[in-house]
């Protein structure tokens, strides 16, 4: 009879239903309701040392005979010796119901009457009712009621061990598993595993089945996918696939990556232009990070220096308050000139327009500086000495004149021309000399060298916040990749998380002023390397994007797909909030530990260490009762053309 079904193999589904007193034999039920049960393992029979003694015995005998132990028991003994029992946990039951005037197979998380074990029958399930149970509900009562077809996926095929002979043999190899795709739409997923178990490929998976489900419901659903290995932003040199290839010979995929290929359709600079006055935080935080390990005195000087625009209300009221932060404004202001220079001389390419930065300079160093240098900056307003330099090659040389003047100052040997100029503003600004010191190298050139490296991040040609390119993107509904393969990795956290709070910035601004939500996926590919794992428990919703997305998002229409080995290295917060999980091996029990705090996880946390099988998952959906063992179906290229077809494209033409 196992041989017949496939085996029971541990974890494993069955199925038990009352039979009707004195007709047990006939197996009619004796109510609309069938109980499932989860397979834990084998159990004990009341006389369990009766029958190892009778084996035992046998085993004996047939040794002594040399005979097989069939030879030597009579039937009865034969068949009594083969019982056995297995212990089962409860899942809950299905039973039947009515909506909408149709007969509805409901689900219960329990069960509300128990019979003598003898009333009860116990069946493996067919292969279609297993597809049944592993997909259920394939129609929700709501879904019953509107009469609605939802969404459906094969995600993969059902499977409950990594021996799969017998199961092949009975013809149980190749359940198929359907999920709903609307489950991962603007909700929580975890996609758990160890390198190579088969993260990326559910992920492909989820990404496809959205982008053909707006398709084809004509639904904005927009997708951003954090790349940090490029493996989503290319094709796959082995099997040819991508997700890149969605959105082929159309506008509705945009790829974001440092070097983007000028004659690809597809790809937009994700690089900022160090010398956009408008992405001067963005600029200023990328140099920090790039220096962060870096401690010699004026190395900490320069990363501390306050370019940025003070806020008046750091300042205290009244006049003295106006008089501190204007005084602050200036400073910052001289220090950004002096920043300017300092990359024009670290050789970042300039910008062909639109580049000004402005000063407060009084008039005799003003009116000496342009007789060296006539036309290095112009007069913006005479009565404030306020002043402004329209290239950065005019930034240095304003800077390299000013640092001439100085040094001058300090040695004591002050040219003729030079000596009524006052340059004791330029001298106690505390962020212009904390640069100065950077760009004249007198103290060592380490600073500069490292600023030199960031020059991959710097495309003179882009232009605006990249937050607002992006935010269009999701709007129309497109797929976004940003890649991150080219970075450090604080620059590359960096460029994420300021991505992500001023995407939500966004979506609540669209939320306040009662627009309708735009569905956003955001997927974060390697998620243990973003999330700050010093923040983990620690952080609030303030400074940390992630955190925020998992409290607030939902209400926009945001969703998350967080894939990671470690979910220890996951906030609590994001995980209590998550909808969805498809896990795969882990290989430590202190991450299936911390899983099994989740539905009922701990009974697979064995199962999971000790299985390598790649694509074979442990899978819960939002929908989903309950957990289902699922191998992974693998993303190919039939699932990219049918979505292309799905979204009016032909099907791309594979060339091996």
């Amino acid at each position: 009879m196992k041989r017949a079904v496939g085996g029971v193999p541990r974890n494993g589904f069955l199925l038990a239903a009352a039979t009707v007193p004195t007709q047990e034999t006939n197996a009619p039920l004796d109510e609309d309701e069938v109980i499932l049960l989860r397979v834990r393992g084998t159990a004990n029979l009341p006389n369990e040392s009766e029958l190892a003694a009778t084996r035992l015995a046998a085993m004996r005998d047939a040794d002594v005979r040399d005979k097989r132990p069939d030879d030597v028991l009579d039937n009865l003994t034969s068949s009594q010796i083969q019982m056995s029992a297995f212990d089962c946990e409860v899942l809950g039951t299905f039973y039947s119901d009515t909506v909408a005037r149709k007969p509805f197979v409901q689900w219960g998380a329990d069960i509300d009457n128990v019979y003598a074990g003898a009333r009860y029958f116990v069946y493996s399930p067919s292969p279609e009712v297993l597809s049944f149970i592993a997909s259920y509900p394939e129609r929700t009562e709501q879904e019953v009621e509107d009469k609605a077809d939802p969404s459906l996926i094969d995600l993969g095929v059902v499977r409950f061990s990594s021996t799969r002979r017998r199961a092949a043999a009975a013809n149980m190899g190749q359940i198929p598993v359907r999920v709903r795709v609307t489950d991962f739409i603007s909700r929580k997923t975890a996609v758990l595993g160890m390198t190579r178990a088969g993260k990326s490929n559910t992920n492909k998976t989820i990404c496809t089945a959205i982008f053909e489900h707006a398709a084809r419901t004509g639904e904005h659903v927009g997708q951003l996918i954090f790349d940090p290995q490029g493996e989503y932003a290319n094709v796959n040199e082995q099997d040819k696939t991508g997700l890149r290839l969605l959105g082929e010979g159309s506008d509705l995929v945009h790829i974001y990556k440092m070097k983007p290929d000028p004659k690809s359709g597809q790809e937009f600079p994700l690089a900022v232009s160090f010398f956009d006055t408008g992405e001067l935080p963005t600029v200023w935080s990328l140099i920090q990070d790039g220096l962060a390990d870096m401690n010699a005195s004026y190395a900490n000087a320069f990363k501390t220096a306050a370019i940025l625009d003070p806020d008046r209300a750091d300042f205290p009221d009244g006049r003295g308050g106006d008089g501190e932060y204007f005084d602050t404004l200036r400073d910052a202001q001289r220090g950004r000139l002096g920043l300017y220079a300092l990359l024009a001389k670290a050789g970042f390419a300039p910008p062909l327009s639109g580049f000004s930065t402005t000063f407060v300079m009084n008039r005799p160093v003003r009116d000496a500086l342009l007789a060296d240098y006539p036309g290095s900056l112009r007069l913006v307003n005479e009565r404030s000495g306020m002043c402004a330099v329209d290239s950065p090659a005019n930034a240095r040389q304003v800077m390299g004149w000013l640092s001439k003047r100085i040094s001058e100052v300090v040695n004591g040997r002050i040219p003729a021309p030079y000596s009524t100029l006052d340059l004791s503003s330029w001298q106690n600004c505390d962020p212009f000399m904390a640069v100065l010191a950077v760009f004249d190298a007198t103290v060592g050139s380490a600073v500069l060298n490292r600023i030199r490296t960031l020059v991959d991040f710097h495309d003179s040609r882009s232009k605006g916040d990249l937050t607002d390119r992006v935010w269009g993107d999701l709007v129309q509904g497109r797929m976004v990749i940003v890649d991150l393969s080219i970075g450090s990795d604080q620059v590359v956290k960096l460029i994420s998380e300021r991505l992500v709070f001023r995407l939500i910035e966004k979506a609540n601004q669209r939320f306040r002023s009662n627009q309708k939500n735009i569905p956003i996926q955001i997927v974060v590919e390697e998620a243990h390397n973003l999330f700050d794992r010093d923040k983990v428990g620690k952080s609030s919703s303030q400074n940390d994007p992630w955190v925020r997305l998992a409290k607030e998002a939902a209400k926009y229409g945001m969703g998350l797909v967080y894939a990671t080995q470690e979910v220890t290295s996951i906030d609590k917060r994001i995980l209590s909030n998550t909808s969805n999980w498809v896990v795969a091996h882990l290989n430590s029990d202190n991450e299936t530990r911390e899983l099994a705090h989740y539905y009922d996880f701990a009974v697979f946390a064995n199962d999971l260490r000790r299985s390598e099988d790649r694509g074979y998952a442990r899978v819960k959906t939002f929908s989903g009762k309950y957990i289902v063992p699922v191998q992974i179906a693998k993303f190919d290229h039939a699932m990219i053309n049918r979505a292309r077809i799905a979204a009016g494209l032909p099907p791309i033409e594979v060339s091996r």
